[in-house]
């Protein structure tokens, strides 16, 4: 199977800099007119579904990605992004401390910030996601979601820890093309917290 994850078009919140999380915001002019031309260039794709976030800024990148391909499309709460506690709806001129948690996210596993995810917990999402395609039976499969989360699987992919920040933050609408049968799918059994390459 081939997949072909995209990050959520441009949001209010990423204009003005604040940490969204699993909290949302819309989509700008730009972030909708990103989303359908994310559309027009997955056409040539010929992908046979769309699964996205069931957040608002992925569902509505997906619904307007669709008006070029007209696909079935369905949510899952896995793909969310990952969640960033109290931090979650601030910009970087508030909570000092938090966001100098926040830019230690790629030290390690944990985060100091209240109520946020760990990297583990959300590569555990990020397997839990990719077990689950066995069940689909499509060639293409088109998924949209997250910068974070899209990090995370990325590391996955590379062998990397799920903290490191080797991987590039997509941008929005950027799509990140994978080869299922290429993975090593014994990885996904593994201890998400383990260390397969140094981070």
């Amino acid at each position: 199977m081939k997949l072909l994850f995209c990050r959520h078009g441009e949001t209010q919140w990423n204009k003005l800099g604040k940490l969204q999380g699993h909290l949302d915001s819309g989509l700008t002019a730009e972030g909708e007119s990103q989303a359908r031309r994310l559309g027009a260039q997955l056409a040539p794709h010929q992908p046979g579904l769309i699964v996205t976030s069931d957040l608002g800024r992925a569902m509505a990148t997906a619904t307007l990605a669709n008006h070029s391909l007209n696909l079935p499309i369905e949510s899952s709460p896995l793909l969310r992004e990952r969640c960033f506690g109290e931090l979650q709806g601030q910009d970087n001129s508030e909570s000092q401390d938090l966001w100098g948690a926040y830019e230690r996210r790629f030290v390690g596993n944990e985060m100091e910030i209240d109520g946020a995810e760990s990297a583990s917990e959300v590569l555990s999402r990020v397997q839990h996601f990719l077990q689950g395609l066995s069940c689909i039976d499509v060639e293409t499969l088109v998924v949209i979601g997250h910068g974070e989360w899209l990090r995370v699987i990325q590391n996955l992919f590379a062998g990397e820890q799920a903290w490191s920040n080797r991987q590039l933050l997509p941008g929005n609408c950027e799509i990140i093309e994978f080869d299922l049968q290429s993975f090593q799918l014994d990885a996904l059994t593994q201890n998400p917290a383990s260390a397969s390459a140094s981070g």
